[in-house]
């Protein structure tokens, strides 16, 4: 699979921008990364079943480690829910930057191999679910018409 697409990257970036804002300490950084992806958990598993989610975020998480080494020591599972253990972690020795980067990068994969599954516009419809003021409209975007 090659590289999300600059527009999927970007719509990665707002989401955990908005997740993590106002956060700071390590722990609150963590909670806000991991509040993104079982947001997107809770929408995206209504359509493609938990397993179907476990087994896409298990793909992007290989992908997302080649670019983002820091990644490596976070144990990303999926269950009833998503968890990051060793976030904080990784935050506290990198920084939430790169952590929250690396996350987002992440996120694109998830949301690429997500497209290419199900379809791009019903992964933007239900990313819309999740989070309204995503920004972004057009062809493909899985924007409502009015």
């Amino acid at each position: 699979m090659s590289a999300p697409d600059e527009r999927i990257q970007a719509l990665s970036r707002w989401i955990m921008e908005r997740e993590v804002a106002g956060r700071e300490a390590p722990a609150d950084v963590a909670e806000g990364i991991e509040g993104a992806f079982r947001r997107l958990y809770q929408v995206m598993s209504t359509v493609i079943g938990p397993v179907g989610f476990q087994a896409v975020l298990t793909r992007a998480v290989h992908l997302t480690r080649r670019a983002s080494p820091g990644l490596g020591a976070c144990d990303v599972t999926c269950g009833e829910t998503v968890v990051m253990k060793g976030l904080s972690g990784v935050i506290e020795r990198e920084g939430a930057a790169g952590a929250i980067a690396a996350a987002a990068a992440l996120l694109g994969n998830v949301v690429a191999l997500l497209s290419s599954f199900i379809g791009e516009d019903l992964t933007f419809r239900l990313l819309r679910r999740g989070w309204t003021g995503l920004p972004g409209g057009g062809e493909g975007s899985g924007a409502e018409e009015s």
